[in-house]
């Protein structure tokens, strides 16, 4: 097949905008007798006019050639093999040119349901490109020779803003499920529309994302949300009926929480794009809330027997599909449980808003109010008493009680 190369001028791209790193790599596999390129992401935003935050090259230098060439280099993975290739303030990820399927081939490995469980049979540029997923991340790029290489229409994708398969939908996704989700997440950052036959696709084998390894799915779950478009991809995966197949038992909860999660992943979305830490457990924390709140019935009183019971129950269910990693699970839980000190003030309110878990929690409360009013009331006292000094946090207390008092 003869692919379209096109020169990067035509796209104005910068170079400026690439990595000294990935450039010094693709040199040095060059000058020893190898062809070498940016592929995916790294030219797709070039061409857009972004700036990557990570190049990926392809060669069909193989990875124990590549780690003779690069003493700085490691070769890691079993079911798809590369090799990093390691500066001080980098990573390069460096990938062999791979085959087209051959269920006969030791290196390629395929299930009954042609899902490739293992995939390290190399082979030429023009078998690597139709065993990528999206056109749009399947465009090469050769910054030596200002050469853009597309093979699919990928360049074509991009001016029309359109997430497209390479190859029938339906097989793609069966090969790998998580296409699905990449899919979802790509139309999400980019703002593309998916395709339809990728819709229809979809449609008929979400199912299979639950045959995936728990692990894998809770990557795939973090890019979701914790890359700067978190409200389009949860508008996506509803609209696609994905987020029922990741989150099953929140079915009968998360409707009336929609107003919850937008506001939740929009905060979200802002705090990436001003650069402030996200944190795994408090995403979670959003993401199982509803759940947690309608089983425990918290908003309208607190029994506590019932709201600890329903915390293990959301957990251990969710962890059978997409794990969530010990480290993280404490701090779930912490941010629900402290929800309840917020309705029990008195002298331990002091030490609670120093504690390591207090602002999360106070956050937390902050998106609870954006569905339930009742709480402006108290968000308003806890806004004042967190930011008093201790005199004042006093005088507040006392006032509270004072009132209480009256009430009776």
């Amino acid at each position: 097949m003869t692919p379209d190369i096109y020169n990067d001028k035509r796209f104005g791209v910068n170079k400026k905008n690439i990595s000294i790193n990935a450039l010094n790599v693709i040199s040095k596999l060059q000058k020893s007798g190898f062809q070498a390129f940016i592929v995916g992401g790294g030219i797709r935003d070039l061409i857009k006019g972004l700036h990557p935050k990570d190049f990926d090259i392809v060669t069909n230098c193989e990875p124990e050639e590549i780690r003779k060439i690069f003493k700085n280099s490691r070769i890691i993975g079993r079911r798809f093999k590369l090799v990093h290739i390691a500066f001080s303030d980098e990573i390069i990820e460096t990938t062999t040119f791979r085959s087209g399927k051959d269920e006969d081939a030791d290196s390629i490995e395929v299930n009954d349901k042609g899902r490739i469980l293992r995939d390290n049979k190399w082979g030429t540029q023009e078998e690597d490109v139709f065993r990528r997923d999206l056109t749009i991340n399947s465009i090469y790029y050769d910054p030596i020779s200002s050469e853009v290489i597309d093979y699919t229409g990928g360049i074509k994708d991009l001016k029309d803003k359109k997430i497209c398969f390479i190859g029938e939908a339906g097989d793609r996704i069966l090969e790998d499920p998580v296409r699905i989700i990449r899919a979802i997440r790509f139309a999400a950052k980019l703002n593309f529309k998916i395709d339809t036959e990728i819709t229809k696709a979809i449609e008929i084998h979400r199912q299979h994302l639950l045959d995936m390894p728990p692990a894998r799915l809770y990557e795939e779950v973090i890019k979701l949300f914790l890359s700067g478009h978190a409200e389009n991809s949860f508008l996506l995966l509803k609209e696609h009926g994905v987020f029922n197949v990741l989150f099953p038992h929140l079915q009968n909860s998360y409707d009336e929480y929609e107003d919850f999660y937008i506001e939740a992943f929009r905060e979200t979305d802002k705090r990436y794009i001003s650069g402030k830490t996200l944190n795994v457990g408090f995403l979670y924390a959003i993401l199982l809330w509803p759940k947690v709140a309608v089983e425990s019935d918290i908003a309208n009183h607190i029994n506590f027997k019932k709201f600890y019971r329903t915390i293990a129950s959301v957990m251990r269910k969710q962890q059978m599909i997409t794990s969530v990693p010990r480290k993280f699970t404490s701090f779930i839980k912490d941010v629900w449980m402290n929800q309840i000190r917020f309705s029990r003030i008195g002298k331990k309110s002091i030490s609670f808003t120093q504690s390591l878990r207090f602002r999360a929690a106070y956050d937390f409360l902050l998106i609870r109010k954006s569905i339930e009013p009742k709480l402006s009331q108290s968000v308003n006292w806890w806004t004042e008493f967190k930011t008093a000094n201790y005199d004042k946090k006093i005088r507040l207390l006392n006032t509270r009680k004072k009132n209480r008092n009256a009430k009776r």
